[in-house]
């Protein structure tokens, strides 16, 4: 061999590569939380829009006594992409706790069903006026 040869060798091949490993490594977590934020973010976008067209069909439906408003009353259940399944509850005040002619709140609330804790994932109240 000369001075004069030019090129890489095949330990500075190796060395490169090794070098690029430990910068994959690196990122692997990074890479790993962004995609769990994303199916987070993804439940919660999903929730919130179940919470909201509940909160639309309240108002579409608009009971006008309190006996019509407990029909409002229920449980749903959905599966979003990332395999979640929200249940979306959506409540009235009891027939006894509300009063025909006066504005009536109804709240929705949605949960992941795997969720012990029942933490919710969205929520929203609306009110209505009964016309009773």
């Amino acid at each position: 061999m000369t001075k004069n040869d030019e090129g890489l060798g095949l330990l500075e091949i190796v060395i490169s590569m090794f070098l690029i490993a430990l910068l994959a490594i690196a990122f692997v977590p990074v890479i790993i939380s962004g995609v769990r934020a994303s199916a987070l973010n993804s439940t919660s976008a999903t929730a919130t829009r179940l919470v909201a067209q509940a909160i639309d069909q309240a108002r579409t439906a608009a009971p006008a006594t309190c006996a019509a408003a407990q029909l409002l009353n229920a449980s749903i259940t959905q599966v979003d992409a990332q395999g979640t399944t929200i249940r979306v509850e959506t409540t009235v005040p009891a027939v006894g706790d509300c009063v025909d002619g006066e504005v009536m709140t109804i709240t929705v609330v949605a949960f992941d069903d795997a969720d012990e804790d029942e933490r919710p994932l969205a929520d929203a109240r609306t009110q209505i006026y009964l016309g009773g």
